[in-house]
């Protein structure tokens, strides 16, 4: 695990389970990890976690979709480590809604921070690999949502789909700077985002029954992927994109809420309750 010993990783959304996960693994593969994320205080806790484990590690609470803080963090990271190697861009935002009632203020920051600040993200990280003149790795956390129908997640599978087309137009684009671009679609994983609702006992049995592996994913499982997609064993894998749902869409997309079409203005509901 120490392939990356010399080396500089970016993780965005590192407050997060997932980024979480993954700072820690980027650690104890022997990179020095420069974790974002905008809530500064739950941002250090994390930094602290990956100093105990004796990796060294920049903290910087960023807004991604703030173009002067983006370029604050990318200033910040060449003035410390001097270049980057690798950057998982693992933030974003997601809320539960029917679009038809949706603000418009919430499905802008669905946009504004997964897509605009995905792009800001990744402008950045290739700009300081390029100068580097050493290649490099980038990998986005999308979702499945970004390629099937996700009932009320209308906002943030539509910008997690812009992200998956972003992560493949990088890919063709960097290349000749040997920057590689890959994307992670992520199934149900035991986040704080899904807590609400697989926290519900016939939701969670529900989801588990219907996913062919027997068990919902873990921050761990995206963590791992991010770090191997990032490493020199997947040297020749660009423009990929990787699905980690343990089965769950074989048989179509889990159903979180539907509504009897038979009824006009019919309401939307648990799918566990039809």
């Amino acid at each position: 695990m120490g392939g990356f010993s010399g080396r500089t990783a970016l993780v965005t959304g590192a407050a997060g389970d997932i980024g979480a996960a993954a700072a820690a693994a980027f650690a104890r593969a022997g990179a020095s990890v420069v974790v974002t994320d905008r809530r500064a205080d739950a941002l250090e806790a994390v930094a602290a976690t990956v100093r105990e484990s004796g990796g060294e590690v920049l903290a910087y609470a960023c807004d991604q979709s703030d173009p002067a803080a983006v370029d604050g963090l990318f200033a910040a990271v060449r003035d410390r480590f001097g270049r980057l190697d690798a950057a998982f861009l693992n933030a974003g935002y997601g809320r539960y809604g029917a679009l038809i009632d949706l603000p418009f203020d919430q499905w802008r920051k669905h946009v504004d921070v997964n897509l605009n600040g995905g792009f800001l993200m990744a402008q950045g990280a290739a700009r300081l690999m390029r100068d580097g003149e050493r290649g490099g790795a980038i990998v986005f956390t999308a979702s499945t949502a970004a390629t099937h129908i996700c009932d009320l997640l209308g906002a943030y599978a539509a910008s997690k789909a812009g992200v998956r087309m972003l992560a493949r137009s990088l890919a063709s684009e960097l290349g000749v700077w040997r920057i590689r671009v890959n994307l992670v679609l992520p199934g149900i994983i035991e986040t704080a985002m899904t807590k609400s609702l697989i926290d519900d006992p016939a939701v969670r049995a529900d989801a588990v029954s219907n996913t062919p592996v027997g068990r919902l994913g873990r921050p761990e499982d995206i963590a791992g992927l991010a770090v191997f997609l990032c490493g020199d064993e997947a040297g020749y894998v660009t423009g990929a994109e990787l699905l980690a749902d343990g089965g769950q869409t074989l048989h179509g997309y889990p159903r979180w809420f539907s509504a009897d079409y038979a009824e006009a203005g019919a309401d939307w509901k648990p799918h566990t309750e039809r």
